[in-house]
């Protein structure tokens, strides 16, 4: 957006103290953390009424193996192979909380307290890899002690699909479980939740203590190569475990995991799965299938003809020495562009060299995954165009191209219009004009909707080709990393742990992400969390500007939110409310110095690192449900006579609810200050045993 100067008198904090008490009558509603507070305090806090809208869904992006030893296995952490909570993430040791990951509590189940389980919320499932060779799944369950009295859930174990338990309806009041069941022979086992038949509220669940006892060393016999591929043999992951996938014609497919694998010739389509290879090449273990592609053979050189009998030479010079050979690598072989007219798997690599064709295009509405794939065009990389589409993009890296028209410029990532749903995750990309999610058709009561996480991404560009492999100096088009537009009152919808970087005079950016006429719904804000954005800049830093980080409300919208971000260098504005009701940025990170390494300051025209305004001047804004609040901001805005120049905030149509800014505001950012922020967030991602980009 473009800078302003006017600066109206901010809104009361009582004003926001109001806002805050009202919200904290739903745990639907993100709020400052409270202090602590009496039991009797406890079940109002927690007041929450959960519905299908908030249904949140983990599959585990790099499973811990559930490994069984003889006798008793505790369960613990994060090793279940998927799951899927009514409420907020699935907490591992700790209750569910609210909506936020690590928000809840220690596990207390009628006066008891637990240290290890999962808190999970009404209309759970989570899914573990057993084997097949324990005899009892055991645990402690009931309604967790921090909605007292109330709550309503059923406890099910199923095996192998099977129910094997079921708890009947359980409150707040109910006695505490202690459950066996028998599991022996199963292979999968599935841990349910149920709402209890009357909704959602306040039911939060607990597994304590699960744990898996009689289990027995794997003796089953599966056939390896012993001897190990030829060298040069490389390996494209098709899937994981429990998955299908599909090759091209009869190719060679190895199921495992480090050096325990089996290999089976597969034509077409497979499942990666024990039954379909014939076993289990690793026991409690979580698994994936590679196609093996054998190494291209050296043709043998000719034999030399005899030589024909001469006079003995005369002493010959010394030889040359041998030129050193080119290091090994793999090479990527492209095939033509692909369009998917049918739901499936899809790995492999394709490419466009014509800007108006993508290098795959989907036209069903079908479930379509694409994955573990490489991707090249001069246009977008993938395309689903009004196909009510249902996509996943995963593990994928992508390359843009110059488009070589003067017409055009880089292509997107993923560009999807009329689509019902879409999951974008674990991908690296460069060099494109990032991902632009138009006009989402999807239902609100299906689990996925719009989640785009853990990618990674270089250089996201909007200049004008100039024909010749060079781009037009001044002419661009706005693109984003991701771009929500017409996405209405669509719940679950994520952008989050993210790791975007721009690099000056080599990219062109306008709002990094952009919320654009976008709205979720009361209790499921469209949240932009978590995502590391290190700079942002016009193809010349330091002409005027409009782009940055993160902007929410552009074109009004509501329910939106950013919070826990670290957005650096991102020149015009860090984080930006533009209009709409019902913004809040929270407890991110914002820092600027302001200028390059070189000395360049950025942006001729620059802004505050933190605003909140209604550029509609609309007459049905709400002032007050505009907030920002816990935030760490320093933000430069240096002159050629005031280097030291600073402009954090800038609260003109919303709350200033209490943020900090970084030293005196006459102090400089620093670049320490900045490696500083990127560490931390660095740490945090390792910390959810999570990466940004392809594995």
């Amino acid at each position: 957006m473009t800078a302003s100067s006017s600066v109206r008198t901010p809104v009361s904090t009582l004003l926001l103290s109001f806002t805050l008490a009202l919200s904290l009558a739903a745990c639907s509603t993100s709020a400052p953390t409270a202090p602590a507070q009496p039991e009797s305090a406890v079940a109002a806090d927690l007041g929450d009424v959960a519905t299908d809208a908030d249904i949140t869904t983990d599959t585990v992006l790099e499973p811990l193996a559930l490994s069984v030893a003889a006798g008793e296995t505790p369960i613990s952490g994060r090793v279940w192979t998927s799951a899927l909570n009514g409420y907020g993430p699935v907490e591992v040791n700790s209750s569910n909380g609210g909506k936020l990951a690590g928000d809840g509590r220690t596990m207390q189940l009628a006066g008891k307290t637990y240290s290890r389980g999962y808190g999970v919320h009404g209309k759970s499932e989570l899914a573990f890899a057993l084997g097949g060779d324990c005899d009892t799944f055991s645990a402690d369950i009931g309604v967790d002690d921090e909605v007292g009295s109330l709550g309503s859930v059923a406890f099910q174990v199923y095996g192998d699909g099977k129910k094997l338990f079921d708890s009947g309806v359980m409150t707040g009041a109910s006695a505490t479980k202690s459950i066996k069941v028998n599991v022996a022979g199963r292979t999968r086992l599935k841990l349910v939740v149920t709402d209890g038949g009357d909704g959602g509220a306040h039911d939060h669940a607990d597994w304590a203590m699960p744990t898996l006892s009689g289990c027995a060393e794997s003796t089953e016999t599966v056939t390896v190569v012993p001897t190990g591929d030829p060298a040069g043999t490389t390996y494209v992951k098709l899937t994981t475990e429990d998955r299908p996938f599909t090759v091209t014609g009869t190719q060679t497919v190895r199921y495992g995991v480090d050096t325990r694998w089996i290999y089976k010739t597969v034509t077409d389509s497979g499942r990666c799965d024990n039954e379909f290879f014939g076993g289990d090449p690793a026991k409690f273990v979580y698994k994936s299938c590679y196609l093996v592609v054998a190494p291209t053979p050296t043709p043998a050189p000719a034999p030399a003809p005899a030589p024909a009998p001469a006079p003995a030479p005369a002493p010959a010079p010394a030889p040359a020495p041998a030129p050193t050979p080119p290091a090994t690598t793999t090479e990527v072989t492209y095939g033509a562009p692909l369009v998917i007219t049918k739901g499936g798997v899809y790995s492999g690599a394709w490419q466009s060299l014509d800007p108006a064709v993508a290098a795959v295009t989907v036209k069903t509405k079908e479930p379509v995954v694409i994955e573990n794939c490489f991707l090249k065009g001069r246009g977008h990389l993938i395309l689903a165009p009004w196909s009510n589409a249902n996509l996943t993009v995963r593990n994928c890296q992508g390359e843009g191209l110059n488009p070589n028209d003067a017409t055009r410029v880089p292509g997107r990532f993923v560009h999807a219009e009329g689509f019902e749903s879409v999951l974008i995750e674990r991908n690296t990309f460069r060099k494109t004009s990032g991902i632009y999610l138009n006009a989402w058709r999807g239902v609100a009561s299906n689990a996925l909707t719009i989640t785009v996480r853990n990618n990674l991404a270089y250089d996201i560009d909007g200049r004008f080709s100039d024909g010749k492999g060079g781009f037009q100096p001044g002419k661009f088009r706005r693109v984003q990393f991701v771009q929500l537009n017409a996405v209405q009152s669509a719940p679950r919808v994520e952008i989050a742990w993210n790791r975007v970087e721009n690099t000056p005079r080599a990219s062109h950016v306008e709002d990094t992400i952009n919320l654009y006429a976008s709205s979720g719904v009361s209790g499921s804000p469209i949240r932009v969390h978590h995502n590391l954005i290190n700079g942002a800049y016009a193809a010349d830093p330091s002409a005027s500007y409009s782009g940055g980080g993160i902007m929410l409300g552009d074109g009004g919208g509501a329910y939106q939110e950013a919070s826990d971000n670290t957005v650096l260098e991102t020149s015009n504005y860090g984080i930006a409310v533009a209009g709409g009701n019902y913004m809040t940025i929270k407890n991110n990170t914002v820092l600027g110095q302001g200028k390059l390494p070189d000395g360049t300051l950025l942006d001729a025209d620059t802004d505050a690192g933190i605003y909140l305004r209604d550029y509609k001047n609309d007459p049905a804004h709400i002032v007050s449900s505009v907030v920002a609040v816990g935030n760490t901001v320093g933000w430069g805005n240096p002159t050629a006579s005031n280097p030291n120049a600073r402009w954090d905030l800038s609260i003109r149509d919303g709350v200033d609810g209490g943020n900090t800014k970084v030293g005196p505001t006459n102090m400089a950012i620093t670049s320490t200050m900045e490696t500083a922020a990127i560490t931390t967030w660095e740490s945090s991602i390792s910390a959810q045993g999570m990466i940004a980009g392809v594995r």
